[in-house]
């Protein structure tokens, strides 16, 4: 009785095996402006994350109550383009200063309002 259990489910397995789809595999060649434009993006999400590094922007999320890691959060879930523009901002501010904290407080702003609107 136990072989002949073995042998049924040996012959399900094959016949299952046989037509079961297989895709075949795909590699390709990333391109020079692909992998660029990957690059810009992760130098961009990690200047908005080393901008939110300073003590003085935690100091401003925790005043308006958020947390370093919901900030951490809403960074990873900007978009390409909304990254690339909070970056720019940041990258055209002087180091400190005015500008920089009417910057953090824009973000935080963005951040209470992408709250508020349940995205």
């Amino acid at each position: 009785m136990c072989k002949y259990l073995k042998c049924v489910a040996i012959y399900i397995l094959a016949l299952a095996f046989i037509f079961s789809p297989i895709s075949p595999a795909y590699a390709g060649f990333i391109g020079t402006e692909q992998f660029a434009a990957q690059q810009r993006n992760d130098h961009d999400r990690e200047t908005l994350q080393s901008v939110f590094k300073r003590a003085e922007a935690k100091s401003l999320l925790e005043k308006y109550g958020v947390t370093p890691e919901q900030a951490q959060e809403r960074i990873n879930s900007l978009t390409d383009d909304e990254a690339k523009i909070f970056a720019q901002r940041f990258e055209e501010l002087p180091v400190g200063g005015v500008g920089a904290v009417a910057a953090i407080l824009i973000i935080v702003l963005l951040f209470i309002a992408l709250d508020l609107s349940g995205k």
